[in-house]
């Protein structure tokens, strides 16, 4: 009978698939496929988690990377955002990585896709303005690989996804140190490409994708990436979409079930109900 009752759900939610204009992230009329489904399905979840690039992904002033995935999926998708700034992996193991486990064990969100974006504080320099957040790289490496085991154990069926450390702008960096009190240099991008290798080395290790962030700005000259960042760490708007961007496309590339699941509309398209159940003068136009 459990069976029955559920294959009939699984007819009733097929989808019905029209063609509708909507507008993408970057404010463009696009003409694309949307999918209706059943209205009361469990919206897909997707968790983003790290540091400040993650938080700062959130604030619209910037146009930030997570604000255009919220932009572009808040129809089916709820985006869970845990971006704290400052945080190194130690510190998000150690205070942050108890609550995200319980809470994903208890089913407070079930996320299909979750990042882990950390290192950017674990690699300051050890004699600069910041050293307090210093991790050094061996434990960083141990700490991500822990990271991403708990993850994978209280959110089995969710795709992780590593994304390493950005690259740093030196020259900005300098100046930006002269506003802190001790006056010296707090990250070189450098130390960052050593922090980034590691994060690629734990995804190989634990299984999970990668996106190499410090690789792909490197493919560009100097000033060209440099003009991606704001204050020689954090992304300005074009950095932001960029990370959007390759961040989507990986997951389409990746995991293109989940990448279907973000294009699937928890409630019809308003055209639906236009032409279904329009307003009459005759009708009484109460539900």
């Amino acid at each position: 009978m459990a069976l029955s009752i559920r294959l009939v759900r699984a007819v009733l939610a097929v989808a019905a698939i029209a063609s509708c204009a909507s507008w993408s992230a970057n404010g463009q009329e696009t003409t694309t496929t949307t999918v209706y489904t059943d209205p009361q399905p469990r919206r897909m979840g997707v968790l983003f988690t790290g540091d400040s690039i993650t938080e700062q992904g959130d604030d619209p002033t910037v146009d930030g990377w997570v604000t255009l995935f919220q932009y572009q999926y808040q129809q089916g998708a709820d985006i869970i955002v845990r971006g704290m700034s400052g945080y190194n992996s130690r510190w998000f193991l150690k205070y942050v990585m108890p609550t995200l486990e319980k809470e994903l064990k208890d089913g407070v969100y079930i996320p299909s896709i979750i990042t882990v974006w950390l290192g950017a504080n674990d690699a300051v320099l050890t004699n600069g303005s910041n050293a307090d957040m210093h991790v050094p790289l061996k434990d960083y490496t141990a700490n991500m690989i822990k990271i991403v085991t708990k993850f994978q154990a209280a959110a089995p069926d969710a795709k992780i996804i590593m994304i390493t450390p950005p690259h740093v702008d030196d020259a900005v960096r300098a100046k930006k140190a002269k506003e802190h009190s001790k006056g010296v240099v707090d990250r070189s991008d450098a130390r960052s490409g050593r922090y980034a290798q590691a994060c690629v080395e734990v995804a190989t290790k634990t299984g999970v994708s990668v996106l190499d962030l410090y690789k792909l700005f490197h493919a560009m000259i100097l000033a060209t990436r440099n003009k991606h960042l704001k204050d020689g760490l954090h992304f300005s708007p074009s950095g932001h979409k960029i990370v959007y961007d390759k961040l989507q496309n990986l997951i389409r590339s990746k995991f293109p079930e989940e990448g279907k699941k973000l294009d699937v509309y928890q409630f019809p398209f308003v055209a639906k109900w236009r032409e279904e159940d329009p307003y009459v003068p005759v009708n009484n136009t109460s539900a």
